[in-house]
């Protein structure tokens, strides 16, 4: 099997982009998914402030991204339904396959962007290349403060990419952007608190690699609770969850004696001492990026030492998403 190949069905998210699919004009045809941020728990809401990620390549480390050239250009045109309020700072980051992790710290972004209506320009001020401090280029993550999301329903976003801008040929692809009615709970892997930070970047929690025995890195989660508005002012944090282990493959998430949620943990055959551990029940905090109020909780995972393979933890809110990382020990 190869390496992540597991965590990718377990995601489910299909975000492959190796060699792009030719079409007319010198354009190739880019596989992109869209997604809500995990700095904010109501970027995909009615009404609410778009905060998104756009993703344009696979994010397995073992896959090269694409290479951005002093003066290339990311474009990103949502549609009419979408209101620019001409009021809020745009805010673009360049990612390599995981969250907060942009190749360097704030503010030296090798980028820029502007706004025309609610078309999203970024411009690449210095080269961002493959190998250069990573796999390279695969995400952008858009906080829009200006931009407020329209009423539920399935939105097409039109990205295109010019890599070169000396080559005329574009990378484009088409964006299903699904606005829910209200915010949902919210449950997110994040990097914080993985090492290699602060500034950025950080350690990338989503794809780790361990001896077999050894401890994974510390994963940080971001819970929030239904029907949050940042729009308001109205944030709720979900604070005070923990993980209560049934056993070494499932356990249950737990606020106040009552199952929110659940966890569980895909081994490879013949392990059984695996185990994951938390510093306790989520406490209240800060989130990265958006300084909203979030509730924190942070794990780890053991590897049987006697097992190699890959370990894939999932987390799952009741009325909410699902989130996972992998861990390949050995």
């Amino acid at each position: 099997m190869r390496r992540y190949a597991l965590l990718l069905s377990v995601v489910a998210l299909a975000m492959a982009l190796v060699t792009p699919a030719a079409g007319a004009n010198g354009q190739h045809t880019l596989t992109i998914t869209v997604a809500k941020a995990v700095v904010a728990p109501d970027g995909t809401a009615a009404g609410e402030i778009t905060d998104v990620v756009f993703t344009f390549v696979d994010p397995d480390p073992a896959i090269p991204g694409i290479s951005l050239k002093k003066d290339a250009t990311i474009t990103i045109a949502f549609p009419d339904d979408f209101v620019n309020t001409g009021a809020g700072a745009v805010q673009p980051a360049i990612l390599q396959g995981w969250p907060q992790s942009p190749p360097a710290p704030p503010p030296l972004f090798p980028w820029v962007a502007s706004v025309n209506d609610t078309t999203v320009t970024i411009t690449l001020t210095d080269d961002y290349l493959v190998g250069a401090a990573g796999p390279g280029p695969k995400q952008v993550h858009l906080v829009l403060n200006g931009f407020r999301n329209p009423g539920p329903g399935l939105y097409d976003v039109e990205v295109t990419i010019q890599p070169d801008p000396e080559v005329a040929e574009l990378l484009a692809g088409t964006a299903k952007l699904r606005i829910i009615p209200k915010a949902r709970r919210s449950i997110d892997i994040v990097s914080v608190f993985s090492g290699g930070g602060p500034p950025p970047p950080f350690n990338n929690p989503l794809y780790q690699t361990v001896a077999a025995g050894d401890d994974s890195l510390d994963v940080g989660l971001y819970l929030w609770d239904k029907q949050s508005s940042v729009a308001d002012g109205d944030v709720n944090p979900l604070v005070g969850v923990g993980v209560e282990m049934t056993n070494a493959g499932h356990g249950r998430l737990v606020k106040d004696g009552r199952t929110v949620g659940h966890v569980s943990i895909t081994a490879p055959d013949g392990a059984d001492e695996h185990a994951l551990s938390t510093d306790g029940s989520s406490i209240l905090g800060t989130s990265a990026v958006t300084s909203l109020p979030v509730g924190i909780l942070i794990t780890t995972l053991t590897t049987d030492p006697d097992v190699a393979g890959d370990y894939v933890v999932t987390f799952r809110l009741n009325g909410g998403n699902s989130t996972s990382y992998i861990v390949s020990a050995g």
